[in-house]
């Protein structure tokens, strides 16, 4: 919701830490592991928008598995299957997820539990050190964890969550109000962010308010107060996300957004690094309906708030 950018370590290790709200939603990426048995000419076999069968694991092209395989499971033959409820590179944190549901998998696979601190630490570990990916912190911790969490971010690479509990009638009013929409287009964060990263020394006054909205949404919410004033950060949220990374909103978004406006959202941002993906516009719940309806061919997606993090399905 609010903080985004203020989560990655090259901004909160040099300028007082980073804070964000975010929460996870009932769309889920689920991934199958297992041994390979000895009846196959490959050893390794990968499946997700494509399908991978090869001998070494130097040869696999996907680069989050290539790596946790070398990290993780050498001497072993595996297949793995991925399936994703929503698309890939869209800003709601689908390799984020992937990561951990990868890490999950493998610790299950070595027959070991893994606590959810350590399950967010690795995760981040990897797609930050290993894969030397331009991500933030946030979105391995909320797939962890599950459910609406503060997240603030020390100076010193660790970082601490508070558990934000809402009761049923506020969570509902919440989650009516929130309309997610698909822009169509895909983009890989890790380029987007590239410009705001190298950049944060020159927009820090811009990077402390974002850390401020978030911090004040907290409080809101935490203290179940009332929602009326949301568009308005909302608005000032995309305001400086304009600002401290003109990558993230191309003509073409900005279009959607005005239309969006046009067309009764009260407020919006576009989710994760930006450039395209998911647009998320709050609406009034009386106009929830006409306001997806006049968005079409926009593909809106209904979701819920889900408490529960990575899990393993038995």
């Amino acid at each position: 919701m609010f903080g985004g950018g203020t989560d990655h370590p090259k901004w909160f290790n040099d300028n007082g830490g980073g804070a964000v709200v975010s929460f996870s939603i009932d769309k889920y990426c689920y991934i199958s592991l297992r041994e390979l048995p000895p009846f196959f000419e490959h050893k390794f076999r990968i499946s997700y928008s494509k399908v991978e069968c090869v001998l070494n694991i130097q040869d696999i092209q996907h680069p989050a598995v290539r790596q946790a395989f070398s990290k993780y499971l050498t001497g072993r033959s595996l297949e793995l299957h991925h399936h994703g409820d929503l698309p890939s590179r869209s800003g709601v944190g689908s390799s984020s997820s992937f990561a951990v549901g990868l890490i999950k998998s493998i610790h299950a696979l070595n027959g070991a539990d893994i606590s959810q601190f350590q399950l967010s630490k690795e995760a981040i570990e990897l797609e930050q050190v290993d894969l030397k990916e331009n991500v933030g912190s946030q979105d391995q911790i909320a797939v962890s964890y599950g459910g609406v969490n503060l997240i603030e971010f020390k100076e010193t690479d660790s970082w601490s969550i508070k558990k934000i509990e809402l009761k049923d009638k506020y969570r509902k009013d919440l989650e009516s109000r929130i309309v997610l929409l698909y822009s169509g287009i895909s983009r890989v964060s890790s380029d987007i962010s590239r410009y705001l990263i190298e950049n944060f020394q020159l927009n820090t006054t811009l990077m402390h308010r974002t850390k401020q909205l978030a911090l004040e949404f907290g409080e809101l919410i935490g203290n179940e107060r009332s929602l009326e004033s949301v568009p308005a950060m909302l608005n000032e949220s995309w305001s400086i996300k304009k600002q401290v990374n003109p990558l993230a909103i191309s003509p073409h978004l900005e279009d959607f957004y005005k239309l969006a406006i046009s067309r009764g959202a009260q407020g919006g941002k576009i989710l994760g690094a930006g450039g395209g993906g998911f647009f998320m516009f709050w609406v009034d719940p009386e106009n929830r309906n006409r306001f997806i309806e006049s968005m079409k061919p926009a593909v809106a997606v209904d979701i819920s708030i889900s408490d529960q993090g990575s899990t393993r399905i038995l």
